[in-house]
């Protein structure tokens, strides 16, 4: 087993950098890809796997992450059920505390397209129940 060079730990902490990971979060990552807890005892073709998953392509842990497609339809649910922050945008911290309560995921980043798709599913259910709250006060 050839170990991690240094070119790909560099390249790891630049992606997990501009990803905007602080190492606790990266190493939570690395462990959820590979089932090591430091990056220094990594493979070579482990270090790919990490990289594919912090470069966005798919296939790189076991299972499918969520798409692109369900992270949008996220966060526009969000922004129909007024989980937003000051500037209207999806409050991903209150994603995070939800997804980590509910599933035991640390982050939405890491939602596999089942968990994905409970959370859409949820989200539905959470808008089509204040809408007939709203409608029962008016």
């Amino acid at each position: 087993m050839r170990k991690i060079t240094g070119a790909q730990n560099k390249k790891i902490h630049m992606l997990a950098s501009q990803l905007g990971m602080d190492d606790d979060l990266l190493h939570e990552f690395v462990g959820m890809v590979t089932g090591k807890e430091h990056i220094s005892g990594l493979s070579v073709a482990e270090a790919v796997k990490v990289i594919d998953g912090l470069a966005g392509k798919r296939g790189y842990a076991s299972g499918s992450h969520m798409t692109d497609r369900q992270k949008s339809y996220i966060f526009f649910l969000m922004k129909q059920a007024g989980w937003t922050d000051n500037k209207g945008d999806p409050d991903l911290k209150r994603l995070d505390g939800f997804v980590r309560k509910q599933y035991g995921t640390d982050s939405h980043r890491f939602l596999d397209r089942k968990t994905a798709s409970g959370v859409i599913e949820f989200l539905k259910e959470w808008n089509k129940r204040q809408k007939k709250e709203t409608e029962r006060q008016a």
